[in-house]
C-alpha cells in the first residue's frame, strides 16, 4: 500500500496548507508520498493507497475526487465553497468514505444537509509535535501575521505597551514558490519546521493566524490570539480552547493577560484525533466507518443519526418555505 498526505501546490500562498499536510505526514510511514490538493485525481492508479485528506477544500473542483484505488480519510475538513457538493458524483464519493470529520460547524452542517454522515473533528494541527526538545525559552515575544493581513501598526504598538516587551514580527507566509511541486514541498516544509522551532523557543506568540495559534497550543507554547473579527465561524476550532481578543479590545484595554487554556478540552480533542488517524493508518481506510472501538463506533452511529435527522429537518423547512432562499444558496434548487 502507498500512503499520501497533501499540500496545496498551485497557488503556494498559504503556509497553513503546508502545516496541515505536515501534521498528517507525522502519522504516516517514512516512505509516504505527497499529493497536490488541487490535483488529487492525478494520484497514480497503480496501487492500493491510503490518503489523509485534511484541510481547506479547494480552489478548483476539476481534478477531484481522487481515483478509486485511493482510500481517503476525510478529517478536519473545511469546505470553502458549498458548490463542491453540487456534483452528485462528488457527494457519492464522500458518502462512500464517510463519516466525514469536519473542522468547523459550517462544514459539518453542509455535509449533514446532504445526508452524508459527518462529525465535528476540530483541526488536526492541534496534534503538532513540539520542536524544542530542551524546552528552552529565548525570551522573544513573536508577532505572527502575514503580508496580506498585517496587524495594524497602532495595535502592535498598544500590544507592546500592554505586554511591556517589543514584538518581533514574523511572516506566516510561505517561502518563494519557485521550483516544481516536489521541490516546493521540501522547501516549504523546511521553512515551516523552522517557524515551529522558533515558536517553541519563544516566551510568547501573539498571532492573528489560526494555523499558528493551533499548533502552538498543541506544542505547549504560550499563545495570544488577536483578530479583527473574533466571532468568525472559521475560528471555532480555536475558540473552543482559548478566548480570542479583538483589535478593539486591545485598543481599549489598560492591562492584558494571556487567556487561560481549556486544557482538558484540548487534550480530549488531541486524543480522539490521534486515535482516528492512527487506527485508520493501520487498516488503510477510514476506521470510523467500521471500527469496533467503542469510541469510534459511537462516533459512527452518532454521525449517521445526525445526517438523517438534519437532512429531514432541512427538507421539511424547504418544503414549508422556511429560509428557502438561504437553503437554495447553499444547496441549490434541486436538493
Amino acid at each position: 500500500m502507498e500512503y499520501y498526505y497533501q499540500i496545496e501546490g498551485s497557488k503556494r500562498n498559504n503556509i497553513g496548507d503546508v502545516l496541515q499536510g505536515m501534521v498528517a505526514k507525522a502519522f504516516l510511514p517514512d516512505n509516504c508520498l505527497v499529493a497536490d490538493r488541487e490535483n488529487l485525481a492525478d494520484i497514480p492508479k497503480t496501487a492500493p493507497s491510503f490518503f489523509i485528506a485534511n484541510g481547506w477544500y479547494m480552489h478548483s473542483f476539476e481534478n477531484f475526487p481522487p481515483p478509486e484505488n485511493v482510500n481517503p480519510l476525510y478529517i478536519s475538513m473545511h469546505i470553502a465553497n458549498s458548490q463542491l457538493l453540487a456534483d452528485a458524483n462528488i457527494r457519492a464519493h464522500f458518502l462512500k468514505h464517510s463519516p466525514i470529520g469536519c473542522r468547523d460547524k459550517k462544514t459539518l452542517k453542509l455535509f449533514l444537509g446532504w445526508g452524508i454522515p459527518s462529525y465535528y473533528s476540530g483541526c488536526l494541527t492541534t496534534t503538532t509535535n513540539s520542536r524544542d526538545s530542551n524546552n528552552s525559552k529565548n525570551g522573544e515575544v513573536l508577532l505572527v501575521d502575514n503580508v496580506d493581513h498585517p496587524v495594524p501598526a497602532e495595535v502592535k504598538k498598544k500590544l507592546e505597551k500592554l505586554l511591556g516587551k517589543p514584538l518581533v514580527s514574523i511572516s506566516h507566509d510561505p517561502p518563494k514558490p519557485e521550483g516544481d511541486f516536489v521541490e516546493y514541498t521540501k522547501k516549504a516544509e523546511a521553512h515551516m519546521n523552522s517557524l515551529l522551532t522558533r515558536y517553541c523557543q519563544a516566551s510568547m506568540v501573539v498571532t492573528t493566524k489560526i494555523h499558528c495559534a493551533l499548533p502552538c497550543l498543541g506544542m505547549g507554547v504560550k499563545v495570544l490570539m488577536v483578530h479583527p473579527h473574533p466571532d468568525e465561524g472559521r475560528l471555532g476550532p480555536l475558540a473552543e480552547f482559548i478566548d480570542i481578543i479583538s483589535y478593539d479590545e486591545v485598543m481599549k484595554s489598560e492591562t492584558i493577560s494571556v487567556p487561560s487554556i481549556n486544557q482538558s478540552a484540548l487534550e480530549k480533542r488531541k486524543s480522539i484525533l490521534k486515535k482516528i488517524v492512527t487506527e485508520s493508518v493501520k487498516v488503510g481506510h477510514n476506521a470510523v466507518s467500521d471500527s469496533n472501538d467503542k469510541q469510534l463506533k459511537m462516533l459512527r452511529l452518532k454521525s449517521r443519526v445526525m445526517a438523517s435527522t438534519f437532512r429531514f429537518g432541512l427538507l421539511t423547512m424547504y418544503r414549508m418555505g422556511i429560509a428557502k432562499d438561504k437553503i437554495e444558496r447553499v444547496y441549490g434548487a434541486g436538493l
